[in-house]
C-alpha cells in the first residue's frame, strides 16, 4: 500500500476527482431539471462528461507511470491492479444485487448469456460499467505499449474512439449508410454502449501513459488553462449542435472532450494541496455508492412524505444525495483504510 502521509504531488488530481464525481451524481439527478431541462443538459450532458474520463486518465497516470520496461515486473504490477479492480468489481455486484431484485431485473428468470455481458462489457447496475471498462482497457492500452511505438499507440486508442463516437454522440451519422449502420446494429445486440472498455476507456488510460511518460520538464506550464477554455467552449458548441441536429444515441462521447480532459488533467497536476490515499479513495467509492445513496433518499423521502421536498425538487434532491453519499463514502475510506485496503491505488514498488 502506498503511506497514508500527505502527498501534495497528487492533491490536484484527487481534489479534481472528488469535483468529478458529484458531476456524476448530477448526471443522475438532473439538478437543474426543476428549472430549466436544457440548462441541465449543460451541465450534465456537456460538463459532466468531464468526469468519468478524468478517472480513466488519472489511473492510467498512476498506475502505468510506474511502468519498468521489464515486462515481466510489469505484467506483474498489472495484473496485481486488474486483480484489485475485478475485487472491487465483485463487491460491487454484490452490494447492487438487492438491488437488480428490486427493480426486477431477475423477475423473467436469469438469462445467462445477457448476464454475463453485463458482468463483462456493461455492468449490472447502469454505472458500474466504470470497472470492467477499467480492467478491460488496462490491458488494451498496457498490450499496445508493449508492441507499439506511442505514436501507433495514440493512432490505435483514437480509432477505437473513433468508433465508439459513432455509436454515442455522433450515431445519427453512421446510420445514415446502410452498411455502418448494420455494423452498429451487431455490436449493439452484444453491447448497450459503445462506452465501455473498447472504445471509451483506452484513449483517456493512454492519455494518462503519456503523461505520466513525459520528461519532468515538459509536466507543467501555463498552456493547460488556454487549452482547456478553448478545449471547453469547444465541447459545448459540439454537445449543442449535435443535439440540435438529433444525431446522439448517448451523449457520453465528443471529439472536444480528448483535449479537454488532457487539459484539465495538466491543470490538476499543477494543483500542489496536501492529500492522502484516503481522499481518491473517498472519490471512488462516491461514484460507486451514489446510485444506492440515491434510491435510499427517494424510499425514506416517500416514507416520510417528503417527497415533494427531497425528490419532486431536482436541487435539493441532488444536494441530499451528494451530502449523504459523502457521509457514507468517508466512513467506507475510513474503515479500509483501517484495514489497508484502499481500492485502486496501485501498490507501491519496493
Amino acid at each position: 500500500m502506498q503511506p497514508r502521509g500527505a502527498n501534495r504531488r497528487y492533491g490536484g488530481i484527487d481534489f479534481v476527482k472528488l469535483a468529478a464525481s458529484y458531476l456524476v451524481i448530477a448526471i443522475h439527478t438532473g439538478p437543474l431539471l426543476t428549472y430549466d431541462e436544457y440548462a441541465d443538459f449543460l451541465i450534465t450532458g456537456i460538463l459532466g462528461r468531464l468526469a468519468v474520463p478524468f478517472f480513466f486518465m488519472a489511473s492510467g497516470y498512476l498506475l502505468f507511470r510506474k511502468l519498468t520496461g521489464n515486462g515481466r515486473d510489469d505484467l506483474v504490477m498489472i495484473n496485481r491492479y486488474a486483480r484489485r479492480v475485478a475485487l472491487l468489481y465483485l463487491a460491487a455486484i454484490i452490494i447492487y444485487l438487492p438491488l437488480n431484485v428490486y427493480k426486477g431485473d431477475f423477475a423473467q428468470g436469469i438469462h445467462w448469456l445477457e448476464l454475463a455481458r453485463d458482468i463483462a462489457i456493461d455492468g449490472t447496475f447502469y454505472h458500474l460499467w466504470y470497472l470492467p471498462a477499467l480492467f478491460i482497457g488496462v490491458y488494451i492500452v498496457y498490450g499496445l505499449y508493449r508492441l507499439l511505438p506511442l505514436w501507433a499507440l495514440a493512432l490505435g486508442v483514437c480509432l477505437l474512439y473513433a468508433v465508439g463516437l459513432m455509436g454515442d454522440s455522433y450515431y445519427g451519422l453512421a446510420v445514415r449508410e446502410s452498411h455502418l449502420k448494420e455494423v452498429y446494429e451487431w455490436m449493439f445486440a452484444r453491447f448497450d454502449y459503445t462506452r465501455n472498455g473498447f472504445f471509451f476507456a483506452p484513449v483517456f488510460l493512454a492519455m494518462g501513459l503519456y503523461m505520466g511518460k513525459r520528461p519532468a520538464k515538459a509536466k507543467g506550464g501555463y498552456i493547460y488553462p488556454v487549452i482547456f477554455l478553448i478545449s471547453m467552449g469547444l465541447l459545448f458548441l459540439e454537445g449543442i449542435l449535435l443535439r440540435e441536429a438529433g444525431y446522439p444515441r448517448h451523449d457520453s462521447m465528443y471529439i472536444a472532450l480528448l483535449p479537454a480532459v488532457y487539459a484539465l488533467f495538466g491543470m490538476a497536476m499543477g494543483i500542489k494541496i496536501s492529500s492522502t490515499p484516503r481522499a481518491g479513495a473517498i472519490a471512488q467509492w462516491i461514484y460507486l455508492l451514489h446510485p444506492a445513496v440515491l434510491i435510499a433518499v427517494r424510499g425514506v423521502a416517500g416514507a416520510a412524505g417528503m417527497k415533494p421536498l427531497l425528490v419532486d425538487h431536482s436541487l435539493v434532491h441532488y444536494i441530499a444525495v451528494c451530502v449523504l453519499t459523502t457521509i457514507v463514502s468517508i466512513l467506507v475510506a475510513r474503515l479500509l483504510d483501517r484495514l489497508g485496503r484502499l481500492p485502486l491505488r496501485p501498490a507501491k514498488r519496493r
